[in-house]
């Protein structure tokens, strides 16, 4: 299988960590796995990642002009190299798909489309905003690839977008022997060498942009969780980084802004619970760890959080402009710890028996034979 993806490790991104997790998952499968993305500054032509192969196409200019070099670059490879692979997948729907899409049409080869984004505010939104965009789209529909969305919830605005499309429901996945609770010994070690305060800990981790809405969310943190020993920890880099560092500045001083980092499963099993307060979510990675990790989600009632969780149950869901009821979901969990256990508990076990990225993998291979049939 070749995975086409415009960005990969070091990126860091979903659409790069979905694409780094489902090859190595698929090697372990015993799946022969190599990843095709763009060459970006020193970064070698050829190189592994985690055991992943990876080729990376050089690229020129920028906007429209580093995408169609992207196409052209992709398509030529995938052509040259058709005898070594037996499947396309490619991730977003923009230059790899169409490069994946025209090889597959041209060579009888199965592709498989991952759709990325939420409602409203995902690459098929905004395609449809621009004349280049909706001539992709048309094309894309006509090359009719089978799509993958990863919650109902897109499948349903991709087929607005798309017409009579060929998509297939594929949640992310998460690994669930990585990112995994820990005891609550092992929890209180963590905070002390990550120098964490004690009480409890709500995390966010993720891009640090106008969607999440945490700019939002602080100014209700402080209210809700007054008289509370607690501290909001948002993880991340984004354009909102300086604007959310400002507001953390001068609140309580029980919220933190702390960089990007490698070591994600350690700050989710240093935590208790997970925020996500976004106004639009596909699946969310970050949403998926933190369930794994076992921690209680309280998150926006929006696409996928609202089909992935169920509220009361795995997670507490509030309406996405509803500041009340965001803070009343936060005292819950503060102040009734059995419950933020249940939730937890519940959550961990949701991931293990339906986003496992075992399961996943499983899944797509499925797919690629379905396809070549």
């Amino acid at each position: 299988v070749v995975m086409v993806s415009a960005g990969f490790w070091p990126a860091v991104g979903g659409a790069e960590r979905q694409a780094l997790e489902l090859s190595r998952a698929l090697r372990e499968r015993g799946v022969g796995v190599v990843v095709l993305t763009r060459r970006l500054g020193a970064l070698p032509e050829c190189s592994e990642v985690a055991g992943v192969p990876v080729r990376r196409l050089p690229v020129y200019g920028t906007g429209a002009l580093d995408s169609l070099s992207f196409l052209i670059g992709a398509l030529g490879w995938l052509l040259k190299h058709s005898d070594e692979y037996d499947a396309i997948h490619a991730h977003l729907a923009g230059s790899p798909a169409l490069a994946a899409a025209l090889a597959g049409r041209f060579l009888g080869k199965p592709v498989l489309v991952k759709l990325g984004g939420g409602r409203g505010i995902g690459e098929l939104a905004l395609s449809s905003q621009t004349r280049l965009g909706r001539l992709k789209l048309r094309i894309l529909s006509l090359l009719k690839p089978r799509f993958l969305a990863v919650v109902p919830d897109l499948a349903g605005e991709a087929l607005e977008y798309l017409g009579a499309a060929d998509i297939e429901v594929v949640p992310n996945g998460v690994d669930v022997e990585h990112f995994k609770p820990v005891s609550a010994q092992e929890k209180l070690a963590l905070r002390a060498r990550l120098g964490w305060p004690a009480g409890k800990i709500f995390l966010y981790t993720g891009r640090l942009s106008w969607e999440k809405r945490l700019s939002w969310f602080i100014k209700l943190w402080d209210e809700a969780a007054e008289g509370r020993d607690a501290t909001l920890i948002l993880v991340g880099d984004g354009p909102e980084r300086f604007l959310l560092q400002g507001e953390a500045t001068s609140s309580s001083g029980r919220i933190r802004i702390l960089p990007v980092t490698n070591e994600l499963a350690e700050l989710y099993a240093a935590a208790d619970a997970f925020i996500l307060p976004s106004i639009s979510e596909g699946l969310s990675n970050s949403l998926l760890e933190a369930m794994s990790s076992g921690l209680a989600v309280v998150a926006s009632a929006v696409g996928g959080n609202a089909e992935t969780i169920e509220d009361g149950r795995t997670g507490l869901l509030f309406a996405r402009d509803d500041a009340a009821g965001a803070m009343s979901c936060v005292q819950r969990v503060l102040d009734d710890p059995e419950l933020a256990e249940s939730l937890g508990a519940q959550a961990r076990n949701e991931c293990e028996t339906t986003y496992s990225l075992a399961r996943v993998a499983r899944h797509c291979e499925e797919l690629y034979s379905l396809e070549a049939i």
